[in-house]
């Protein structure tokens, strides 16, 4: 373990010599510490601290990304191109050590700086919040939707699969051919799914729309949040404005055995739960269109069966519908835990990210030069980037050419080998005051680091082993 611990040290010696790292350093600095002070956000307090979480933290991540792609790839090739490399081989040094050495002393300074970074804009963020001479409501706003941990319940939805595969069926037995309107049937299907969305999130005025909600707990003592964002008329439009509605929940309550009612033979006990709709308000509350919205609810709202049923009733002035996408919910949030320890688990994925970067750096370098190996870790990187946006679109215009699906369907051929480094990036959360679970971080772990990951990593030490140092004198 001696010679294991010397190599990290002379790797930390090697990186804090090199100039294009000092660069990063103070690149890094100045963005912890300066950026904080210089957002403004939406010129509220609660904007300031949820934009502060997220650009830093992004900033952060990006940086010591760079830092840790270009200080790998460094370490890796430096010792061998300069012959260095020969005379340690040499020793009763297996080249296994060596590499895992090299990656060791790569991961453990850029943890340390995401540590002491982390830690910075942690500090600065509370500080700010606690120093500055707030309004009591907006101090309250943000220790309730910023400055917190709450676990998000969806609303359940129904098999748009199905509903669009019956739709479909439906079309074809009405037009008595193969393909409705000549359309290809990933294309129609598609499409059909669309619609569906679009009319499950449109609610006509004067009507009701309904959500249900499962797996709450049942013995919540604490209040839990319904926040919501609507839209007026199309949700497209820049001019959203107020509008007006009324929110109903549904309550059981369970009647006290000696409750009774009168019956033609006497009084007779009612002992099953009674359900029925409570409004929120008796009178219609005004809400603003196009940004987030967060309602208070009592947890008796929770069903016994761990269920919630809410309403909304679109009363809106000028008789327009309203509009609410399926990702904005409405979301049921209860507070599990604390800012400080979702915080950790956003700061620990980033951890988790510059993992992967340090064992394809190191992978990439075992057999290619330093401006290659930084070329192809970046293209692979890349490749994980625009894969995830181009599913993410869709094909879905018929008319398209060969190149567009042939690149559509080899970039989800693509997303069973590469990384993208989005599924790492929780600063959205964080500032949303929304929990990272644990089961995401396993299933980011597993997937990411295990599967896709630690198969590079040994075929980049099996190259490393078998490379032959002779070659590269002869070069």
């Amino acid at each position: 373990m001696i010679s294991f611990f010397s190599i990290v040290k002379l790797t930390w010696r090697s990186a804090i010599r090199s100039h294009i790292f000092q660069l990063l350093l103070v690149v890094l600095t100045a963005f912890v510490i300066i950026l904080p002070l210089t957002i403004a956000g939406d010129g509220t307090a609660y904007g300031y601290i949820q934009v502060s979480l997220k650009y830093n933290l992004s900033v952060v991540a990006f940086i010591l990304s760079m830092s840790t792609i270009w200080l790998a790839c460094s370490v890796m090739t430096q010792d061998m191109e300069s012959y260095q490399l020969h005379m340690i081989v040499s020793k009763p040094v297996s080249r296994m050590k060596v590499w895992l050495g090299k990656c060791t002393g790569v991961l453990l300074i850029n943890s340390f700086l995401l540590l002491i970074s982390c830690s910075v804009i942690y500090g600065i963020v509370v500080w700010q919040f606690n120093r500055s001479h707030f309004p009591a409501d907006e101090k309250k706003k943000i220790e309730n939707e910023v400055m917190t941990a709450r676990r998000v319940f969806y609303p359940q939805l129904p098999n748009i699969n199905a509903m669009a595969r019956e739709e479909y069926a439906k079309r074809l037995a009405a037009a008595k051919t193969s393909s409705a309107k000549g359309e290809r049937e990933d294309v129609a299907l598609r499409e059909m799914r669309r619609q569906i969305i679009a009319k499950m999130s449109e609610l006509p005025v004067s009507a009701s729309k309904i959500w249900f909600y499962k797996n709450l707990p049942v013995d919540l003592k604490a209040p839990l949040y319904l926040r919501y964002r609507a839209y007026v008329d199309k949700i497209s439009s820049k001019d959203q404005r107020e509008t007006y509605g009324i929110w109903h929940v549904a309550v059981t309550r369970k009647p006290d055995e000696k409750t009774s009612k009168t019956d033609v033979v006497g009084p007779v006990k009612v002992t099953e739960p009674v359900t029925y709709w409570e409004p929120r308000s008796y009178y219609p509350e005004k809400m603003m269109c196009g940004v987030f919205n967060e309602i208070t609810l009592n947890p008796a709202v929770i069903a016994p069966d761990g269920t919630v049923n809410i309403s909304f009733t679109n009363l809106d002035q000028s008789g327009k519908n309203l509009h609410f996408q399926v990702p904005d919910g409405p979301k049921m949030l209860i507070r599990v835990a604390g800012f400080f320890e979702n915080y950790t688990r956003a700061s620990f994925l980033i951890l988790l990210q510059l993992i992967i970067l340090t064992g394809l750096a190191c992978a990439a370098s075992s057999v290619l030069s330093m401006p290659t190996a930084i070329f192809m870790v970046v293209a692979y990187l890349l490749f994980g980037t625009f894969s995830t946006f181009l599913v993410g679109a869709g094909i879905d215009v018929p008319d398209l050419g060969l190149t567009d699906y042939f690149a559509y369907y080899m970039s989800i051929i693509l997303l069973w080998l590469v990384i993208p480094l989005q599924v790492f990036d929780m600063s959205g959360l964080v500032s949303a005051g929304e929990l990272i679970e644990f089961s995401l971080m396993a299933k980011i772990f597993f997937k990411f680091l295990v599967v896709k990951g630690l198969p590079l990593f040994l075929l980049g030490i099996w190259l490393y082993r078998r490379r032959e140092m002779g070659l590269v004198i002869r070069k």
